[in-house]
């Protein structure tokens, strides 16, 4: 279920359009100002209240919104009456524009969703006993000191977890690990296969001291090959909170920490919160310490890179040794 917990959606995050609601339509107007969303969406007909300047308004107001069943991973339609509908409203994270098109599944519920976590037997890099060292998240403890990309030390706060269990049948498509292999991203990034769920950010384009760069969720840079979804039948995927957000060394590679937007209650095993949110990367959260790329130049530029790192390191498995080779034609 969407979960909005006073959820700040920028300028530019927010249209709106004449009609019913509809699984693909043109945006008339865009938000110029924040709007806010607090509620929760089990299903259509729920309501979220909305504050702000909607667009094509000039002053703030407080909006009853209606949840449809039209949703994707990436926006969620509601409209501003659950029998008599005038406008749709449609709320993302990416940036939107007049006159863009945008189309949602059809499945008749408003459940898309994407936990944004770890799995089981990640090693994360931290301070123990004076000296650095990989620790597998489920070993973590809250107070030992993460070692962050930039080299700053952060208390861990809170750790969290959940098992998703397919009963005997490979978990569904969005709930499923996205498997890395060692070495996707360059030498020793990660230093071992690792897996992440679908929307867990990765930082990407920052310089050698770990500085800017942008967050990619993960399942936006899937190749089929060194980074591909992996059907399993379970998996247990974990959260580690910091005193701030920032990113976290996991395998090496850069990933971010937990930052929390209201889906706490979901990692608290046994717990019968269901998270089904599908703004897997919240937009116009204040305290994230990178801006979040899911599509465009960022992650166009990212994908063509892995593509070079994975056709090289095919290229050097492949070579052949010269004395090897000149040897067996002899023979």
């Amino acid at each position: 279920m969407p979960v909005f917990n006073n959820t700040v959606y920028r300028a530019g995050f927010v249209a709106t359009d004449d009609g019913k609601p509809s699984a693909s339509f043109g945006l008339d107007d865009v938000s110029t100002s924040s709007i806010t969303v607090t509620g929760t969406v089990n299903k259509v007909g729920d309501t979220v209240q909305a504050t702000g300047i909607f667009p094509a308004e000039t002053t703030s107001t407080t909006k009853t919104l209606y949840a449809t069943q039209y949703d994707s991973q990436s926006m969620i339609q509601f409209t501003d009456s659950p029998t008599s509908p005038t406008t749709r409203f449609v709320l993302s994270n990416t940036a939107l524009a007049a006159r863009q098109r945008v189309t949602f599944d059809d499945n008749n519920t408003p459940t898309d969703y994407m936990p944004v976590c770890f799995t089981t037997g990640t090693r994360l890099r931290v301070m123990r006993d004076g000296a650095a060292a990989e620790v597998a998240v489920e070993d973590l403890r809250v107070g030992d000191r993460a070692v962050t990309a930039s080299g700053a030390l952060r208390p861990v706060v809170w750790i969290g977890h959940r098992t998703l269990a397919g009963k005997g049948a490979a978990l569904p498509h969005d709930q499923q690990p996205i498997h890395l292999r060692a070495g996707a991203f360059g030498p020793g990034l990660p230093a071992r296969d690792l897996r992440l769920s679908p929307g867990h950010p990765v930082l990407v384009g920052a310089d050698a001291d770990g500085a800017g760069g942008h967050l990619v969720p993960i399942m936006c840079l899937i190749n089929g090959t060194s980074i591909a979804r992996e059907p399993v039948s379970s998996v247990t995927y974990w959260h580690v909170e910091l005193d701030a957000h920032d990113i976290l060394l996991a395998e090496g590679l850069p990933a971010e920490s937990y930052l929390d937007w209201g889906d706490r209650p979901f990692f608290a095993q046994g717990s019968d919160h269901a998270l089904h949110n599908p703004d897997f990367v919240v937009p116009g959260l204040a305290a994230r310490c990178r801006p979040v790329a899911v599509d465009g130049p960022v992650v166009e530029a990212e994908r063509a890179r892995l593509s070079a790192v994975f056709a090289g390191a095919l290229g050097a498995d492949c070579a052949w040794d010269e004395a090897e080779r000149f040897t067996w034609i002899a023979a």
